[in-house]
């Protein structure tokens, strides 16, 4: 993954009320905030920071610096902040809760904390955020990054499951890797005898996003750079423009996912209706990415999307106490069944190595 730390800044809208809330969300290698207009009911900015490591230890200080250098940028004073949400892994959220303030945030002393409640201890507040998206009705929800999160939700409950990934699907497994973020290279592919590529933002490439290494492995595939074994054949990277790369490692790294991905959707509970959430493969790019590789089973194809689901499920859930009731719910009744499905899992993931 990238080592340098990169902070990005949106600026939504030039007007706002004096009631904003801000909504958290945390991985093992980004913070995010989207600050959020109560009273007017939308955007109004967003910031985050990419290439770094959050851990319990640091995240208190990570997300406070966070807060403080982007309410500086847009001006926003400490008593406009009425409440804060957060969602982060699981180890994360239960150091934080206990030692996570106003003051310790520097904001008003009025200002309310709020934590998304996690499912289990391998399920995390984000996840349920995440599904606070969903709309009614039976249907299966997949979110792919760190690890693979499925949701299947019916008029029985949801059960979910999770199944660990070696960190190609969230960048922190590539050498050029980065989180879907502005900078990031977001799709790859051969024009002629160019290689071109897009970035998220259209500005200076930064990192080759989780969506652009897959693209690239599947280019090397169909161009037979890499065989159905995963060996680069006549070289040993790929370069993306001058500074940027899928190497070796990157591809195994992809190979080992993809068929963790697809084993998982082998052994897990299915529906008509499906939906694919968060920032690296929500799109239709992404979909094809996965579907090209072999890591999502055909029944994705059509599948809906609920990108930027987790920051958008801490919005909903800062909005009204009744959707943090909901969000209560959610995480006392869904059952993780993740145990369950371990023993059949091994099988289908050896099945779903090659390319």
């Amino acid at each position: 993954m990238i080592s340098q730390i990169h902070i990005t800044n949106e600026k939504y809208r030039s007007e706002r009320s004096m009631e904003i809330a801000a909504a958290c969300d945390i991985t093992a290698n980004s913070i995010s905030i989207v600050y959020y207009d109560l009273r007017l009911k939308r955007r109004y900015a967003r910031t985050s920071l990419v290439g770094t490591s959050v851990t319990a230890l640091n995240a208190t200080k990570e997300l406070a610096r966070l807060l403080i250098t982007s309410m500086r940028e847009y001006n926003i004073g400490a008593s406009v902040i009425k409440s804060v949400g957060i969602a982060a892994p699981v180890h994360i959220e239960s150091v934080l809760d206990g030692e996570l303030s106003a003051d310790s945030l520097y904001l008003s002393p009025e200002t309310e904390i709020f934590f998304v409640p996690y499912i289990s201890a391998g399920i995390s507040g984000r996840f349920t955020a995440s599904l606070l998206t969903l709309p009614d009705g039976e249907c299966v929800m997949a979110d792919i990054g760190q690890s693979l999160y499925i949701a299947y939700k019916s008029d029985d409950g949801i059960v979910c499951a999770a199944f660990p990934l070696t960190g190609a699907f969230d960048g922190s497994g590539i050498e050029s890797g980065m989180p879907a973020e502005n900078g990031a290279i977001d799709a790859v592919r051969r024009e002629k005898d160019a290689l071109v590529y897009e970035v998220i933002g259209d500005r200076e490439s930064i990192g080759v996003s989780p969506c652009g290494a897959a693209m690239a492995v599947n280019m090397m595939r169909e161009e037979g750079i890499i065989d159905s074994d995963g060996i680069m054949t006549d070289r040993d990277l790929l370069y993306i423009g001058e500074d940027f790369f899928v190497s070796q490692s990157d591809v195994r790294a992809i190979q080992s996912d993809k068929a963790r991905c697809r084993a998982a959707f082998e052994v897990f509970p299915r529906a008509e209706r499906t939906f694919l959430s968060g920032e690296p493969f929500a799109t239709e790019t992404g979909l094809c990415a996965m579907l090209g590789l072999g890591a999502l089973p055909e029944l994705f194809r059509g599948a809906g999307f609920c990108r930027n689901s987790a920051e958008q499920g801490i919005i909903m859930f800062l909005e009204s106490g009744e959707t943090r009731e909901k969000a209560a719910d959610i995480a006392r009744n869904a059952r993780d069944i993740t145990g369950e499905l371990t023993d059949k899992f091994d099988d289908h993931y050896f099945n779903y190595l090659s390319f």
